[in-house]
């Protein structure tokens, strides 16, 4: 039987090859594609009986398996979720405490299996009536729906042309282990194309309401259109909210059905703003959505809000606290590949002009890869999957958060695999040339060979160990990273499955494990925690003393000795699966647990205190008792204070058709401000650097604490030149501050546009251009640095020149500025620093005199470069970084600072870099490359970026990439099989290869730098350093207690679309205890919510008040005024 006959008519589900063929190639080659490498903090030994062990079906007698064949018009090209695969339910059907088992099947009939203890089970659907012997099967959600106080249960259907073969089924529970199909007598018979649906009190009216999660059928329409297309309504697309009124369900509008946004993941929390939070996982095109519960029995979605990005084809999601800060954190699933071999063959172009075109209809930022969304606190998160080590685990199913090894912190599972992969790229090609042969020859492709090329992905699925507070950072917190134990704990079997869950199947107290596979036998891993006395275990029964009550959305914290839990009881996890049992807490080793809180959805709680591992808690809901609320004023450290009303405004342009590899673009790198007093009135001025085509501006403060633009005919005639950086400082001695300006830019081809400027102050704040006074140059600035290295008692200026327009990473020479006193300059570094000269890709720099011996000593630090620390020694600048701070310093740092942060009479050090948050994972032995030179002899530098995989260095370029930057390459790299594992070396000949140039990168990490007297040593900062690169920083004392505490802030969001934008750094406090031990203050009490790319922070003070400027690309101004901290 044809199963999606009607849904190809229906739908134009096109069954024609020459169509297919157009419809896959144009949408795998069209959606955009991110990479990154899987990796953990901590390498896993083996032990000797692992933590999971498979139970054979010959001892659980589960049999089921999800049986899905191709035949004739019934395949993957055809209808695109063919292979998505079913659930799994675990739940206490009959209540004798043991929690029995119910697999969906697509096309094969349901099961269920009853628990008979000791992980026997025994097959009891014929006897239960829950086969579902008709239609397509999804997902099975667990509800106590007519409140009874015995569990029934709701299975999803979809693809059917037929509508009747769709209407979703609720089998409500007789009490005698047999069910009643009741779905069009409550009202849930939804005909909609159903992935998944979760009951919830949403109006908290006491019942049980119900979100129905459908899914549209996904077709291809060209960018050019999109807007339109999104704008597509269908009714049986639309996800729903059924409101419960007595007994009988009443579908809402829900969201309008759009044909690009097949929804795939839901989930519950009642943790964020204590109101009912829903996650809305959807795949293609379509952003994910955050639903926030505004109790008005409406909802608002929140997404662009709360996160930087979401995944691109969000699959499963499940939410926990990972960290135990009490605070609800998001994993959603996507389908980035972890092994070079695969991730090549799921990488076509980068293309960012259609990624633009996402965002200007309305999309969210996405890129293809697991998101870890970290909760901020403030109603924001950021993205760390890259950081955690959990962002490529292939085409993936289930999340599933557990604290699997007891010791207090959750694990992660993945479900992960995929039967036919029609985005393959060779694949691709090899539909393309199909249809080429048969345009050419008139004969129809063979469908059968076309579907049989199609290849299989069995990757294996993922076990995360959460390392807790076992990973780098020594500060105190969590480290925020996870550790591959899949092998090490017994999961390493490599096969194709879906809908996962978890529960404690013969109560013991640890979760175990159960899986629905893909064509084969679902089966079993029994944990085995408690059995090797590793941990102990708190059960929480909510259900059993609390016959017919909502407890969905339910709470429990839980607090040890050293640790804090939070636990939320929401029945549907990970991918078209649900559990209703029991929640199993891990407590490591300790014996006592101190005290737990249960908090009820209607904010009514208990408590339990003294509490012995290894039992059972059945709290009861009629012996709670009303949470007091009691206001509570805002005690953030900053709060917002509009004070200049300035916007940055780059040109919008795209740099990678410039040069096709670019890491990143680097036409967007303002706005830069200085602070100085012009004028002599006591006050604080501001200057901010300008754009091209947008003038800099300099703003006079008056006594009120506002500001007025001044000299703007000046700085308005030289508007042409991006300004990259300034600095005030006395050039003529005159006793006031002048100004230089640096310029540069990536895409400028006007040399004019190059030229550095110097103003001159008459001491009034009136400033006159003095073009001769300084060298002429043409090249594209980063910084300059003030100092008198000569000791003359006159300031000189350091110059950093960052790079060759449009030859990246080509570098120019820097320059050193020598003042003659009169204030007119020379550039003299080759004798003043010749080391200098041609550093490389310079971006910061810091004067300072380091060996206190009265000199001015510089610190430089660049892309690519190694940290340069250059001690002057009577009047010149020599290397001595060796000295100071050994070997293997190369990194891609952004910017220096230094104050005295442990007190101890010399300069330390905060070094702005890239942070962890990315797919490289470098050391010196394993660092980021960049081999460039200009292979094809056309005129341009062609940068190939490798960097290591599994122990081995492989350029990061596609095959299309690669072929598109250098053409010869396209004669040696027919396929991209022949791509898929090839080095640099196997890309190019040793003759091509020979007169390259290499730069390394062996740091990606800020770092702490503390100064030892003639030495600097690495102390750890807060893991939020890593979370995305650091651009600015600024020292002052934030609470008051006479240490200079740090601001960090920056991210990257432009960049290539595959490496996705790392926008996790929302502007981070850092407290320092006076010993230069510092911790980091949460964004709820610091009151910083910085999103987007940040370039500057300056503290000014406006009429006696300390307040923070931040400067953002292609944004307005912001300042926050800093009020006091509240301990």
């Amino acid at each position: 039987m044809n199963l999606f006959t009607q849904v190809t008519r229906h739908h134009r589900l096109h069954s024609k090859i020459n169509t297919c063929f157009c419809i896959y190639l144009m949408v795998c080659l069209s959606l955009l594609f991110l990479i990154e490498c899987k990796t953990g903090q901590i390498v896993p030994s083996p032990s000797d009986q692992s933590l999971l062990v498979e139970l054979p079906s010959s001892q659980t007698s589960i049999e089921f398996e999800n049986k899905v064949v191709q035949q004739g018009e019934n395949n993957i090209l055809n209808y695109s979720y063919y292979f998505n695969g079913g659930g799994v339910a675990v739940f206490d059907i009959d209540q004798d405490g043991l929690q029995d088992i119910y697999f969906t099947g697509n096309a094969v009939q349901n099961k269920l299996y009853l628990n008979k203890g000791n992980m026997q089970f025994e097959d009891i659907t014929a006897s239960a009536g829950v086969s579902c012997p008709e239609g397509w099967k999804t997902g099975v959600t667990i509800g106590d729906v007519n409140q009874d106080g015995w569990l029934d249960f709701y299975v999803c259907r979809s693809a059917m042309g037929d509508s009747t073969l769709r209407r979703n089924l609720l089998h409500i529970n007789n009490k005698d282990r047999t069910f009643s199909e009741r779905g069009a007598e409550y009202g849930l018979d939804d005909p909609g194309y159903s992935t998944q649906a979760a009951f919830f009190d949403y109006d908290q009216d006491g019942d049980l309401d119900m979100f129905l999660l459908n899914h549209s059928l996904p077709a291809y329409t060209r960018f050019n259109n999109l807007k339109a297309y999104l704008e597509t309504k269908g009714k049986d697309y639309a996800s729903k909210l059924y409101r419960n009124d007595h007994g009988k369900y009443k579908g809402g509008p829900g969201k309008r059905g759009k044909p690009t946004c097949p929804e795939l993941g839901v989930w519950l929390s009642l943790t964020l703003t204590r109101m009912v939070l829903d996650l809305l996982a959807n795949d293609f095109n379509e952003q994910d959505y955050l639903y926030i519960n505004t109790q008005n029995g409406r909802f608002k979605n929140v997404i662009k809000e709360a996160t930087g990005h979401t995944s691109l084809f969000s699959m499963g999601s499940d939410i926990a606290d990972i960290n135990n800060d009490l605070l609800p954190d998001i994993i959603t699933l996507d389908m980035m590949p972890h092994s070079n071999e695969r991730i090549k063959l799921a990488t076509g172009d980068d293309n960012y002009d259609k990624n633009e075109v996402l965002d200007r209809v309305g999309l969210h930022h996405q890129t293809m890869r697991n998101m870890l969304q970290l909760n901020n606190g403030d109603g924001t998160f950021s993205e760390i999957g890259q950081l955690a080590g959990v962002s490529n685990t292939d085409w993936s199913w289930a999340s599933l958060f557990a604290d699997f090894d007891g010791d207090g912190y959750k694990d992660l599972y993945v479900s992960n695999g995929y039967e036919k992969d029609f985005t393959n790229m060779q694949f691709l090609k090899f539909t393309v040339d199909a249809k080429i042969k048969s345009q050419q020859t008139g004969v129809a492709p063979d469908m059968n060979l076309i579907l049989n090329n199609i290849p299989s992905i069995e990757e294996g699925n993922f076990l995360f160990k959460n390392n807790g507070r076992s990973g780098p950072d020594s500060t105190g917190q969590a480290a925020l990273s996870f550790s591959d134990f899949t092998q090490t704990w017994g999961a390493a079997r490599k096969f194709k499955s879906n809908g996962a869950a978890y529960a404690d199947l013969d109560n013991d107290g640890d979760p175990d494990l159960v899986i629905n596979a893909m064509n084969q036998k679902s089966f079993i891993y029994k944990n085995n925690a408690v059995e090797q006395k590793t941990a102990n275990f708190l059960r929480i029964d909510l259900a059993s003393n609390n016959p017919g009550l909502p407890i969905e959305g339910t709470q429990v914290k839980c607090f040890t000795r050293d640790m804090t839990q939070l636990y939320e009881f929401s029945p549907c996890r990970g991918f078209q699966s649900s559990m209703y049992g029991p929640i199993s807490i891990g407590v490591g080793t300790d014996l006592i647990i101190d005290s737990v809180k249960v908090i009820w959805p209607d904010h009514q709680y208990q408590m339990y205190h003294n509490i012995p591992v290894q039992t059972m808690i059945t709290p009861a809901y009629k012996d709670a008792i009303p949470t007091l609320t009691v206001p509570t004023p805002s005690l953030s450290l900053f709060s917002p204070h509009p004070v200049l009303n300035w916007s940055h405004h780059p040109a919008q342009v795209n740099d990678f058709k410039q040069q096709l590899l670019l890491p990143r673009m680097y036409s967007y790198s303002g706005p830069k401000m200085k602070s100085t007093d012009v004028n002599k009135d006591g006050l604080q001025d501001l200057f901010i650097c300008g754009p091209a085509g947008q003038s800099s501006s300099l703003f006079i403060q008056n006594m009120q604490g506002g500001f007025k633009p001044s000299n703007v005919a000046l700085f308005e005639s030289d508007k042409a030149s991006q300004d990259e950086n300034a600095c005030f400082f006395d050039a003529d001695m005159d006793g006031d501050m002048d100004l230089y300006v640096v310029s540069g830019a990536y895409l400028t081809t006007l040399p004019d546009q190059f030229q550095d400027r110097l103003y001159l102050n008459d001491g009034k704040g009136n400033f006159t251009k003095a073009p001769n006074n300084i060298p002429k140059e043409t090249y594209c600035g980063a910084v300059a640095v003030p100092l008198d290295v000569d000791g003359d008692g006159d300031t000189d200026l350091f110059i950093g020149n960052r790079m060759l327009p449009g030859q990246y990473p080509m570098a120019p020479p820097s320059q050193f500025l020598i003042n003659d006193g009169q204030g007119v300059f020379t550039n003299q570094i080759a004798s003043v620093a010749d080391d200098l000269e041609h550093a490389g890709m310079i971006t910061d720099a810091l004067a300072m005199d380091l060996n206190k011996d009265g000199a001015m000593d510089l610190i430089v630090v660049g892309e690519w470069m190694s940290i340069k620390i250059m001690i002057n020694e009577h009047g010149k600048l020599v290397d001595k970084s060796r000295d100071w701070l050994g070997e293997n310093t190369s990194g891609w740092w952004n910017v220096i600072t230094g104050e005295d942060y442990d007190q101890d009479g010399d300069i330390d050090l905060i070094v702005g870099n890239a942070g962890d948050n990315n797919q490289f994972k470098v050391s010196a032995d394993h660092p980021i490359t960049l081999v460039y030179k200009d292979f094809d002899g056309n005129g341009q530098v062609d940068p190939f970026l490798s960097y290591f995989i599994d122990g081995i260095s492989y350029p990061y370029a596609s095959r299309d990439e690669a072929l598109g930057q250098v053409g010869f390459l396209r004669n040696r790299f027919l396929d991209y099989n022949s791509y898929a594992t090839a080095t640099l070396k196997d890309i190019f000949t040793p003759d091509e290869l020979r007169d390259t140039t290499t730069l390394k990168a062996q740091i990606l990490s800020t770092l702490y730098l503390e100064n030892k007297g003639s030495s600097f040593v690495r102390k750890p900062l807060p893991i939020q350093a890593q979370f995305a690169p650091v651009y600015t920083l600024v020292s002052e004392d934030l609470d008051q207690d006479g240490d200079l505490d740090i601001i960090l802030a920056g991210n990257e969001t432009k960049v290539r679309v595959r490496m996705g934008r790392a926008d996790a750094n929302k502007g981070f406090v850092f407290l320092n205890d006076g010993r230069g031990n510092f911790s980091y203050l949460p964004q709820s009490v610091s009151g910083l919510n910085l999103k987007d790319d940040t370039r500057q922070l300056l503290f000014i003070k406006l009429e006696g008040q300390s307040v923070l400027m931040v400067g953002q690309n292609d944004k307005s101004i912001l300042s926050y005024i800093l009020g006091t901290l509240h301990h």
